[in-house]
């Protein structure tokens, strides 16, 4: 597909912007310090907290868009906010994809508010 003008604006951007030395700084003192409030727990997906900074969230969405996959594997559920926000991915692909959630130490709470997610049959967390 040919790429529109504001793609290749945006593309452009993206390449100065990576070139941006004052930039490198301040984004890695601003996330030092982001880091130290522990900003990347601040976050839910559909009720469930996600430990990802938006930008990732956002990064993760346009590559399963994309590519548009059958199947899903995270390691590492947590709180269970990435395995939701995968399953509405899938819900939106509108495909039979699956996600399988893999954790070693699911609490008894994460596990029963999975459970009870409105999305439950678009995932499965194997534990162990």
């Amino acid at each position: 597909m040919k790429p529109s003008e504001f793609q290749k604006r945006n593309e452009k951007l993206i390449e100065e912007m990576s070139n941006d030395e004052q930039l490198e700084e301040l984004t890695k003192s601003w996330f030092k310090r982001a880091s130290s409030y522990e900003y990347d727990y601040h976050f839910r997906w559909l009720g469930r907290p996600i430990i990802q900074y938006p930008q990732d969230i956002i990064a993760m969405q346009e590559i399963i868009w994309d590519i548009k996959p059958d199947l899903i594997i995270e390691t590492g559920v947590a709180r269970g906010g990435s395995t939701v926000f995968y399953a509405s991915m899938m819900e939106l692909l509108d495909n039979s994809g699956e996600v399988i959630g893999i954790e070693i130490d699911l609490r008894d709470h994460n596990k029963k508010a999975l459970e009870n997610h409105p999305l439950r049959n678009r995932f499965q967390v194997i534990e162990g």
